[in-house]
């Protein structure tokens, strides 16, 4: 009774580290010592600012809640998404390219209009889509200083052709 015990648990653990929960799933490579080529890269992929100080925040995943990395821990070093939200298998992070939050705007971003700067640092500090919506509460609401916040959103906009043609204000 004992092994058939043993070997259930097994099986189940087995299935979880094919669930991006392994050591190179999730978890992820450390990011210490990586050069970053700006404040808003470093908080994603070290949950860290310039300063060295941790960007605190509150829900998320439970790996979020365990590991407390950065943004790249659910979406991904390219940006890409489509890693399982443990314990809840069925749903996947959608990206955070350039493409998918603001030009193209698809894969997996709901049925909002695109984001734009300020309605992408809502989504990220109160877990809100451009309509208003409650994101997944496997989303963590983020909270950071203005300027951090300012890097982060400037970090994944870059390169956003939408956002460069958008008129100033003078």
């Amino acid at each position: 009774m004992q092994s058939s015990k043993c070997l259930s648990l097994g099986l189940i653990l087995s299935a979880l580290a094919g669930c991006d929960m392994d050591m190179n799933g999730m978890h992820g490579p450390s990011y210490v010592g990586k050069q970053f080529s700006s404040n808003g890269e470093r908080i994603y992929f070290t949950g860290r600012s310039q300063s060295g100080a941790a960007i605190s925040f509150s829900g998320g995943n439970m790996h979020a809640q365990g590991h407390q990395g950065g943004c790249v821990s659910c979406h991904g070093e390219n940006r890409q998404g489509g890693r399982r939200m443990y314990p809840m298998f069925w749903l996947k992070t959608p990206p955070l390219t350039v493409d998918a939050l603001f030009d193209g705007h698809d894969q997996g971003h709901g049925d909002h209009a695109a984001y734009t700067l300020e309605a992408l640092k809502v989504a990220i500090t109160q877990g809100k889509d451009p309509a208003g919506e409650t994101l997944d509460t496997s989303m963590p609401r983020w909270s950071m200083a203005d300027e951090d916040l300012d890097d982060l959103v400037a970090y994944l906009a870059q390169g956003s052709a939408n956002l460069l043609q958008a008129p100033h204000d003078e």
